[in-house]
């Protein structure tokens, strides 16, 4: 009777728990504490994550320089002339004044760091 008993009890626990595999993950909880949405479809393995630290990474970026004004003095331009009497006389021919030039606008390089947050992200991708 005691043997007949333990073995109905046997047979409906391999009833209720299907296979020994089955009746570990459902005993331990999914594969020791994993939960169970972690498993693939009908695979039973465990997708696990690994934590990626927060770090700065040197940016470069493409900058527009605008091009900037100079102010230059031109010095005054004298000339020798000749008079009607064939005497040489200094002329002045343009004043001095200053000048605006406007240098053109270019693109820069440059480097900079910029800060990644840490973030969880599937084993094997990093």
């Amino acid at each position: 009777m005691k043997i007949a008993l333990a073995s109905f009890v046997l047979a409906g626990c391999m009833v209720l728990f299907g296979s020994a595999a089955d009746a570990q993950r459902s005993s331990y909880g999914y594969g020791g504490g994993v939960h169970a949405s972690q498993y693939g479809p009908s695979r039973g393995y465990v997708h696990s994550r690994v934590w990626i630290p927060g770090r700065y990474e040197r940016v470069t970026e493409r900058v527009w320089i605008p091009g900037s004004c100079e102010r230059v003095w031109v010095a005054p331009v004298f000339d020798l002339r000749y008079d009607h009497c064939g005497r040489a006389v200094r002329v002045l021919v343009s004043t001095g004044h200053w000048q605006s030039i406007e240098r053109p606008g270019h693109y820069e390089e440059r480097c900079s760091l910029a800060w990644r947050p840490g973030h969880w992200a599937p084993r094997g991708s990093c």
